[in-house]
């Protein structure tokens, strides 16, 4: 089961949300694996952006890393593009804390698959 939380800000005066992020550690994630598909539920249980860990070992995933799915209202992550990125930086899977995104990325690729 992936584990992830939302983290809200506000945008225009409104309160919308900013970032999606995937504890690694609860949500065992087999770094074997070319893809790891993460299903989406709305709506979010909102967390303040000021809650964020800016210190844990968090990785960006970048829009470029997403993969439509064949599932509906679920993305996937290139855990392959991922992986050599990190290793560019001299950074294992292993210590890797939380994964990045942003929720404007996710709503264009799951948009982009109606």
């Amino acid at each position: 089961m992936i584990s992830y939380k939302v983290y809200y800000d506000y945008h225009e005066g409104k309160k919308v949300p900013i970032w999606l992020i995937i504890n690694t550690r609860d949500s065992h994630i087999d770094w074997e694996q070319p893809q790891l598909s993460v299903p989406v539920q709305t709506p979010f249980e909102m967390h303040p952006s000021e809650d964020f860990d800016p210190d844990a070992m968090n990785v960006t995933i970048l829009i470029d890393d997403l993969i439509l799915n064949t599932r509906s209202h679920t993305f996937g992550i290139n855990l392959i593009s991922l992986q050599q990125r990190l290793e560019l930086h001299g950074v294992s899977a292993g210590q890797v804390d939380n994964l990045v995104i942003q929720v404007a990325d996710i709503e264009e690729v799951l948009h982009s698959s109606l």
